[in-house]
């Protein structure tokens, strides 16, 4: 029962949430957070557990639920269950001055946002992999819109119309796939899929390419991510970056792997992604909003995942699980710490960090860029090097280059930053954090300085992660016996 408790509990708190605010306006905050404690500290026990994290629950068909719980599924499971708890715990240190309308909304929508995302990660059917694929994209909808300002309206407006063209691409896919196989889960599918015709292969990656494409936000489908990230509210972005696009990167190379195990598409995979990377901070050199800025460091940092997978062998995955874990807790400090800002001043403007009078937030800040440049001592420094290794090994060196590049180019905005931040002002009156909010950011701060310092702490999980990622034969093997 574990790997439907992670998706079904969440779920559940939507339909029970009303009920929780006739017990007062706390109820509703203290069991969300208490039920995604719970949740974390599930994976934890899973995680410590010596034997093969294996858990599948069937329905049988036409039905064919099921979820496969996978030492790789349950990295993104604790990687999603631990930030959204940490996201809960910090917005209840804010919301005595900085709170959202309808707190019960608000939280029955994060947690169908971490229901669906743990659920990308855990279905082995396809079918049921567009139903959570839905359930992400309607949450993010409404939470991108959830201030209903103009700009937050634009934003969820803009997120609804390119998650339906998304969803149109995919569905066609599923249709196709179905039509031609005769079966949703992916093990048959796998088994299948090289028999098909070479036209309607192809005809099948295109549609997966640009369903998937525009929600892991890959060049050029990512037209329209600044706008939502400038729409929506700081705080919100840091779960759009942190977990759903990494639930979205998951899912799509799994579905890769197991129906185009042979790499056919890897180069042209891995120059989409380095060239997504190019484009995204060339664009970022540009910006004077602090929310449009780290959007596109987003976009930078999705390409070179995309990369580090696309090339399909162990030493790239882990590089590019070690850039999941790092960006996506560099990231929720960053936005974690300019929401904070944001309200503070009343302006996302870049020059805004000339007036920043918070020693705090300047050092954790500073730790979060210097993990996502890839500096050393750093968590995002095992990745992009183990990546850079892995580019150079496949002789893709053209890639290689253009990831140097466009990391250049990073630097240059993110020491841009560095710089107001620690220019001198005459600014007396200090941005007042919490304990409990220097207690959240300090502990994501550390734990870059950890894994970036002591890199074996994670190292032989994420190797056995990508390992197993790759081990198609054992995936089918596992769905078969079902």
């Amino acid at each position: 029962m574990s790997s439907t408790l992670f998706i079904a509990l969440p779920l559940l708190f939507g339909f029970i949430s009303p009920l929780f605010s006739k017990f007062g306006k706390n109820t509703t905050a203290f069991v969300s957070t208490t039920m995604q404690l719970f949740l974390f500290l599930l994976s934890i026990s899973l995680l410590i557990n010596a034997e093969p994290y294996i858990e599948i629950i069937s329905i049988a068909p036409p039905l064919g639920i099921s979820f496969v719980l996978t030492k790789i599924s349950l990295f993104f499971v604790t990687l999603f269950t631990f930030l959204m708890l940490l996201f809960s715990l910090y917005y209840l240190s804010i919301r005595k001055t900085n709170p959202y309308k309808n707190e019960v909304k608000f939280f029955i929508l994060t947690n169908m946002l971490l229901a669906s995302s743990i659920g990308l990660v855990l279905s082995s059917d396809i079918f049921n992999i567009y139903v959570f694929f839905e359930i992400a994209g309607i949450s993010a909808y409404i939470l991108s819109a959830y201030k209903k300002t103009q700009s937050a309206l634009e934003a969820g407006i803009k997120y609804l119309l390119t998650g339906a063209i998304a969803s149109v691409f995919l569905v066609f896919a599923i249709a196709l796939i179905y039509l031609n196989i005769g079966s949703l889960n992916l093990a048959v599918i796998s088994l299948s899929f090289e028999t098909l015709p070479y036209n309607v292969k192809i005809l099948i990656s295109i549609l997966l390419l640009v369903g998937f494409g525009f929600k892991i936000e890959i060049f050029p489908l990512n037209f329209w991510v600044s706008d939502v990230y400038e729409g929506s509210s700081a705080l919100v972005n840091t779960l759009f970056c942190a977990i759903v696009v990494k639930a979205y990167l998951f899912v799509f190379f799994h579905i890769l792997y197991l129906l185009l195990p042979s790499g056919e598409f890897s180069v042209f995979l891995i120059y989409l992604g380095a060239i997504s990377m190019l484009v995204a901070e060339i664009v970022a050199l540009k910006q004077t909003n602090l929310k449009r800025l780290f959007a596109y460091s987003s976009l930078g940092q999705v390409g070179l995942i995309f990369s580090a997978f696309a090339m399909q062998n162990t030493d790239a995955i882990q590089g590019a699980l070690y850039i999941v874990l790092a960006h996506s807790v560099a990231k929720s400090i960053i936005f974690l710490s300019i929401s904070s800002i944001g309200y503070k001043y009343n302006t996302y403007n870049i020059e805004v960090l000339k007036h920043l009078n918070s020693n705090f937030l300047k050092v954790v800040m500073l730790i979060a860029m210097l993990s996502l440049l890839g500096i050393p001592l750093f968590a995002g420094f095992i990745g992009k090097f183990l990546t850079l290794k892995a580019l150079a090994l496949n002789g893709t060196f053209l890639a290689m280059g253009i990831i140097l590049l466009a990391s250049l180019l990073e630097a240059v905005y993110y020491f841009k930053l560095v710089g107001f931040m620690f220019v001198k002002n005459d600014t007396k009156e200090i941005l007042t954090i919490t304990k409990s909010q220097k207690i959240i950011l300090s502990f994501l701060a550390i734990i870059l300085i950890v894994v970036g310092t002591f890199p074996f702490v994670v190292s032989n999980f994420l190797l056995d992660g990508a390992s197993i990622l790759l081990d198609n034969h054992s995936f089918v093997t596992i769905l078969k016996a079902q």
